[in-house]
């Protein structure tokens, strides 16, 4: 029986070393691993750029999805990930300080770890791959300022008031608006929590709250395809202003029946790709810039149902 004990633990051993080492033990490939904010269906390009440079690479790509947008999920997401000792963790940060001591016990154990998406610039995260968010958020608000004729009332929806790049979003469409446009006023910014049936209910209190609104706009993706679904509830699309970020498929429906004026969008396919090919620079050993800016564009009815084919040309030919 003792030996028979004695079999069973040194299994268990082995098998929980097996697991602690992770994925290139056994594959002998690098495992690099995407870590969003939460479950969206906005990441799925981000993941798909990711993939398909993985592939052309030679190494393992996974996506870890915690299941609500909250610190302590994506904090305890990384900390499985040290305990797995991957080689590299992509991560669309949630906060920046909150995630300063994960990413510092993650580059101690010798994983390398870079923010897409959103930054932790606080943290010792080597890069900052996306779109530079205060830039963004500014030429959107030029481009609203333009559809609203220069006057009126407008509403900012932010899908969560602690994520950096939501903020830097809202900070640029504030200033674009200020500068060249002094007699729109931005009534408020309203929290929808990053989530799709907060924002449909936060809009229907807006509307009743403030009869007289010409616009709306989203700095998070779950806001433009909400409020569109409430102004077309309501008899109201097409007569207040409506735009956002991010293309989602709701969204994009929502530019073809004119509920949605247009929307800016990341280009979420080059973060993932570029994500991979900086993990591997830094597994070599070689110096990656601090900030890499993946640039945006609008999308309107113009350009809606061509935008993609001409991103994704970019890496066509690699």
């Amino acid at each position: 029986m003792k030996r028979i004990l004695g079999v069973l633990m040194l299994l268990v051993l082995v098998t929980g070393m097996v697991f602690a080492r992770g994925g290139q033990e056994e594959s002998g490939k690098p495992v690099l691993v995407m870590v969003t904010k939460g479950v969206h269906p906005y990441y799925e390009p981000c993941f798909e750029g990711f993939k398909d440079a993985a592939e052309k690479y030679g190494v393992i790509a996974e996506k870890v999805d915690p299941q609500k947008f909250e610190l302590p999920l994506q904090v305890k997401v990384i900390e499985d990930l040290i305990a797995r000792k991957v080689d590299g963790i992509a991560i669309s940060a949630l906060d920046d300080k909150g995630l300063v001591p994960v990413i510092d016990e993650a580059t101690k154990a010798g994983i390398k770890v870079i923010t897409f998406d959103a930054p932790a610039p606080s943290s010792a995260a080597l890069t900052y791959i996306g779109t530079d968010n205060e830039s963004a958020g500014y030429e959107a608000g030029k481009k609203m300022a333009e559809l609203m004729g220069g006057e009126g009332e407008i509403i900012i929806l932010q899908g969560g008031l602690g994520a950096t790049n939501l903020n830097l979003r809202t900070k640029g469409f504030k200033r674009a608006i200020a500068e060249v446009a002094p007699n729109i006023k931005v009534l408020d910014v309203v929290d929808v929590q990053g989530d799709f049936a907060v924002a449909v209910n936060k809009t229907e209190a807006v509307l009743q709250a403030y009869p007289n609104l010409k616009a709306i706009f989203a700095v998070s993706a779950e806001g433009a395809p909400a409020a569109a679904s409430v102004l077309k509830q309501q008899g109201k699309a097409g007569k207040i202003i409506l735009g956002g970020f991010d293309d989602l498929k709701d969204t994009l429906e929502g530019i073809r029946d004119g509920s949605v004026a247009f929307c800016v969008v990341q280009k979420t396919y080059k973060m993932g790709w570029l994500s991979v090919e900086m993990l591997l620079k830094a597994l070599n050993g070689e110096e990656i810039p601090k900030v890499i800016d993946t640039g945006v564009l609008f999308v309107t009815k113009e350009n809606v149902d061509t935008y993609m084919e001409e991103m994704r040309k970019e890496f066509a030919a690699q």
